[in-house]
C-alpha cells in the first residue's frame, strides 16, 4: 500500500496574496476539496496583547470531512526562492498560538470558521512566519496494493509585531536587462530586492522606460511587485517587468513557449529604435514616511532586419535615381549636339 500527501500551499516564492484571498486544495478524485480564506493571513499584532484571526474553511468536496489544524514551520531558499514546508512546528510561536477547535467536522457544502488565537508575549520579536496546516484527522483506509492520496492545505501566515524599534528597510541588489541589445520588444527587466530590515515588508513602485535617465515623460510605466508580494526579513526576491509596447513585437501563445512576431500596422508609430533607459523606483514605508529607492539600466533596440530592408530599398532608390539622372543627362547632351548640328 502506498500513501501520498497532496499539499496545496498558498504561496509563490515571496508570499503573494491571491486576488480572491482564498485557495482551493483538492485531490484527484474530488472527494477531498477545501476552500480557505483569507490566504495568506497577514496581521500586525501588539506585544503583550491577544488577537484573534478568523479562518474560513468551506468543504467543497463530496464527503463529510473530520479535519484538524496545526502549525508548521517553513523556509525560503534565498537563492532560488523555493518554499519548503517543514514537518515540525515552529518553536518560536507554538507556545502562544492556539486554536478554538483543533479538530472539527465539516459536512459537504458547508463552511466552518476557525478562530486562531495569538497571545503575543510582551518580549515578542519583530516578525514571525509560519503555516496553518489543515488536513484529515484520520487518514482514509485503503485496499492493499492501491494508492491513496491524502489532501491537505497550508495557509501561510505572516505576523508583524508593532514594536517602536522595528526596522523597515529594503535594498535594490541589482537591476538588469535580459539583453543589452534587442531586435524587437519585449525588453525584459529583473529587479532583485532584499528586505534588510527586521520585519515583513510589502514594496511597491514602477519601472519607467525613457529615452534617457532625465526624460520628463516616460514612454512606458511598468508596475513593480504588481501582485503585492511580501518579503520576509533577510530574504531577497527577484521581480520581473516586460516592456511590450512596440512594433512589431514578439508574443507567446497561451500554453506554448514559442515566440512569434506580431505585425499590428496600426501601431507602426511605436517602432522602437535607439538607446533607452529603464529607471526603477521602489517604494517602502519605514514606519514614518514612504522611502524611494532608485536604480537604472540602459539598453538598445535595433531592428536590424528592418533597417537592412530599408537600406536595400534606399540603395535601389538611389541607384534608380542615379540611373535616371544619367539617362536624362545623356539625352539632354544628345539633344544639344543635334541642335548644334542643325
Amino acid at each position: 500500500m502506498k500513501r501520498f500527501s497532496l499539499l496545496c500551499a498558498v504561496l509563490t516564492f515571496a508570499l503573494t496574496p491571491l486576488l480572491t484571498a482564498s485557495v482551493v486544495a483538492a485531490d484527484t478524485n474530488g472527494a477531498f476539496s477545501l476552500q480557505v480564506s483569507p490566504s495568506p493571513v497577514v496581521e500586525t499584532v501588539k506585544p503583550g496583547q491577544t488577537s484573534t484571526v478568523e479562518v474560513h474553511i468551506r468543504n467543497t468536496g463530496s464527503l463529510q470531512e473530520k479535519l484538524k489544524i496545526g502549525l508548521r514551520a517553513f523556509s525560503v531558499d534565498n537563492a532560488t526562492g523555493t518554499v519548503k514546508l517543514n514537518s515540525e512546528e515552529p518553536k518560536d510561536v507554538s507556545g502562544w498560538v492556539s486554536f478554538s477547535d483543533p479538530t472539527f467536522t465539516v459536512v459537504s457544502g458547508a463552511s466552518f470558521t476557525e478562530h486562531v488565537q495569538l497571545a503575543v508575549p510582551a518580549n515578542a520579536g519583530f516578525s514571525y512566519s509560519f503555516a496553518l496546516l489543515i488536513s484529515r484527522e484520520n487518514p482514509r483506509t485503503t485496499t492493499p496494493g492501491k494508492t491513496a492520496i491524502e489532501g491537505s492545505v497550508a495557509i501561510f501566515t505572516l505576523l508583524s509585531v508593532d514594536r517602536p524599534d522595528a526596522t523597515r528597510k529594503i535594498e535594490v541588489l541589482s537591476f538588469s536587462s535580459k539583453k543589452k541589445v534587442y531586435e524587437f520588444l519585449p525588453s525584459e527587466f529583473s529587479l532583485q530586492i532584499k528586505n534588510s530590515g527586521n520585519t515583513i515588508i510589502q514594496p511597491a513602485g514602477n519601472v519607467f522606460v525613457q529615452r534617457d535617465a532625465n526624460s520628463a515623460t516616460p514612454l512606458a510605466v511598468l508596475p513593480v511587485n504588481a501582485t503585492g508580494a511580501y518579503i520576509l526579513p533577510g530574504v531577497s526576491r527577484t521581480v520581473s517587468s516586460n516592456w511590450t509596447d512596440g512594433f512589431p513585437v514578439y508574443k507567446t501563445d497561451s500554453g506554448s513557449s514559442d515566440k512569434h512576431l506580431v505585425w499590428d500596422w496600426g501601431t507602426l508609430q511605436k517602432l522602437r529604435i535607439g538607446h533607452f533607459t529603464a529607471k526603477a523606483i521602489v517604494i517602502y514605508n519605514d514606519g514614518v514616511r514612504d522611502i524611494p529607492v532608485e536604480a537604472t539600466v540602459g539598453f538598445w533596440v535595433i531592428p536590424w532586419r528592418l533597417l537592412g530592408v530599408f537600406l536595400v530599398v534606399l540603395l535601389l532608390v538611389i541607384i534608380g535615381v542615379a540611373t535616371l539622372v544619367r539617362k536624362t543627362a545623356r539625352m539632354a547632351s544628345k539633344k544639344d549636339g543635334q541642335d548644334k548640328d542643325s
